[in-house]
């Protein structure tokens, strides 16, 4: 069974798999790596993508609810993320 003390921890995005919509955040909270999927990302603090996905980017500073939850190899699973940057994640260009 799933549970959550509904605490907001801070994370970095491993990696993330845009054609999937899922990716790995890594927390010093935590011994684990989380599962998130794009559904758990805040549309505030996102931009969509081609396809409707919301899109996280590797490097990434993120907030993130966590439950305890077997996803795949995964024991713990995002239920809610949101980028700590004010303008979103998507890369600056150099200029």
């Amino acid at each position: 069974m799933a549970w959550s003390d509904g605490r907001k921890y801070i994370g970095r995005v491993r990696q993330w798999d845009k054609y999937n919509g899922w990716g790995i955040v890594d927390s010093d909270s935590f011994d684990d790596p989380i599962w998130v999927h794009y559904s758990s990302i805040d549309p505030t603090s996102w931009g969509v993508l081609a396809g409707g996905f919301l899109h996280l980017y590797a490097g990434d500073e993120v907030e993130l609810i966590v439950e305890h939850a077997e996803q795949d190899e995964f024991h713990l699973r995002a239920v809610w993320v949101k980028s700590t940057n004010e303008g979103g994640n998507e890369p600056k260009a150099n200029g």
